[in-house]
C-alpha cells in the first residue's frame, strides 16, 4: 500500500498546521485533546484540509476521522479492524477501491485453501473479508469440486462400449 505523503504545498494550500491535520485524520488527541478551541473552528478546519485529507488519507477502504464527523451521515465508525468491509458493505467506496480490496480479500481468501474451518475464520476476520465475499466464493470454491469429482468419476470416451 502506497504511503501518503505530505506536501508542504499541501500545509500551505489549507492553512492548516500539521498538528491540525493528524486530528483531521485520527481525531482529537486521548489524552491532551482538540488543538480546535471550538467546534466552529474545526468545522472550518474541515472545509480548509478536506481535499488535502482525504488525498492523504482516504483511500484504500479508510476514511479519517474528519470524514466520520462531518461526511458519513448516518453510518458510525465501526473500529478501525472493520472499517473497510463496514463501508465495503454500505457501497461507500469508489469502484477502484472495491477492485483493489476484493483482489486483496481474494488473495487473503485462497491463502487459506485447505486449512480447517476455525482457521479460516479466524483469518476471513483478521483481514476484514466482507461476508457476502466469503459466501460467494465459498460456493465457488464448492462448484468447482463438484465439476472436478464428475470429471474424475465419468468414464474415459474410448472405454465406453455400446451394444
Amino acid at each position: 500500500m502506497p504511503r501518503a505523503i505530505a506536501k508542504a504545498s499541501d500545509i500551505d494550500s489549507c492553512g492548516l498546521t500539521l498538528s491540525e491535520l493528524q486530528e483531521l485524520w485520527l481525531g482529537a488527541h486521548p489524552t491532551t485533546g482538540s488543538h480546535f478551541r471550538s467546534r466552529e473552528e474545526l468545522v472550518a478546519a474541515w472545509e480548509a484540509g478536506r481535499a488535502v485529507t482525504m488525498r492523504l488519507w482516504g483511500s484504500h477502504g479508510r476514511r479519517p476521522m474528519g470524514w466520520w464527523e462531518f461526511e458519513a451521515g448516518d453510518l458510525e465508525h465501526p473500529g478501525y479492524f472493520h472499517e473497510r468491509s463496514y463501508l465495503y458493505e454500505r457501497n461507500v467506496l469508489s469502484q477502484q477501491e472495491r477492485t483493489e480490496l476484493e483482489a486483496e480479500w481474494r488473495r487473503a481468501f485462497d491463502a487459506v485453501k485447505g486449512e480447517g474451518a476455525s482457521e479460516r475464520r479466524e483469518h476471513y476476520e483478521h483481514h476484514d473479508i466482507p461476508a457476502e465475499l466469503i459466501t460467494a466464493w465459498s460456493a465457488e470454491r464448492k462448484a468447482a469440486r463438484r465439476r472436478r469429482g464428475r470429471q474424475r468419476a465419468a468414464p474415459p470416451e474410448e472405454a465406453v462400449v455400446t451394444k
